[in-house]
C-alpha cells in the first residue's frame, strides 16, 4: 500500500465517521418527539392525581407509549427509505434505542401491572434505563456530554431510592427528565442544524 492509497483510505474513514455523526445528530428529532410525549404524560399524570382519578393513570401512560411507538416505527421506515445503507454505529444505536424502549415498557407498564413491584419504583427503574441509554449513546457517538447525562440519571435513581412517597419522586424525576432528556435532545438537534448550515 503506497502513501497515496493510505491517505485516501484515511479520508474515506473520516468521511464515513462524519456522515455517521450527522445521521446521529438528526436522531435528536425522535428524542424531542418522545420528550414532548413524556412531558404530556407527566402533565396528564399530575391532572389525574389532582382529581384523584388514580385508576386512569395506566391508560395515560399506555396512550403516550402507543403514540410514541407508532411515530417511532413510521419515522424509522421513512429514514430507512432515505438511507438504505446504515453504518455499524447507526445499527448499534438503533438496537440500543429498541432495547431501552422495550425496557421502558417492561419496567413502566408491564411489570407493575403484574404486581412485580410497587408503582413507586417505576421512576427509579426508568431513571436507571435512561442512564444506560445516554451513557452507551455517549460511547457509541463519542460525545462525552451524553455520558455525563447518563451518570446524572443514575445518581438521580440512587437519590430517589432514599426518598419515600411517589409525589416527591415524580417531582425529582420531572426535574431529571427536563435536565437530562430534553436538554440532550436540543443539543442533538442543534448540532444537526449547525452541520446542515455548514454544508
Amino acid at each position: 500500500m503506497d502513501e497515496m492509497q493510505a491517505k485516501e483510505e484515511i479520508r474515506l474513514i473520516k468521511a464515513m465517521l462524519e456522515k455517521t455523526k450527522r445521521a446521529t445528530a438528526e436522531s435528536g428529532t425522535l428524542f424531542m418527539v418522545w420528550g414532548v410525549l413524556i412531558a404530556l404524560g407527566l402533565m396528564g399524570n399530575y391532572v389525574l392525581v389532582y382529581f384523584k382519578m388514580y385508576d386512569w393513570e395506566w391508560l395515560n401512560w399506555v396512550a403516550v407509549t402507543v403514540i410514541g411507538w407508532v411515530y417511532s416505527v413510521i419515522y424509522g421506515i421513512r429514514k430507512e427509505r432515505k438511507e438504505p445503507v446504515r453504518t455499524y454505529v447507526q445499527t448499534a444505536a438503533r438496537h440500543l434505542y429498541i432495547a431501552c424502549g422495550a425496557g421502558f415498557l417492561l419496567v413502566g407498564i408491564a411489570l407493575p401491572a403484574l404486581d412485580v413491584y410497587s408503582y413507586e419504583a417505576i421512576v427509579i427503574l426508568i431513571a436507571v434505563i435512561s442512564g444506560i441509554l445516554f451513557f452507551v449513546m455517549g460511547g457509541i457517538y463519542e460525545w462525552p456530554i451524553l455520558k455525563w447525562f447518563g451518570l446524572i440519571w443514575w445518581m438521580g435513581a440512587l437519590g430517589m431510592s432514599f426518598i419515600k412517597g411517589i409525589g416527591i419522586r415524580t417531582l425529582i424525576f420531572t426535574v431529571l427528565f427536563v435536565a437530562c432528556y430534553l436538554v440532550p435532545s436540543f443539543i442533538l438537534r442543534s448540532k444537526y442544524k449547525k452541520e446542515q448550515a455548514s454544508k
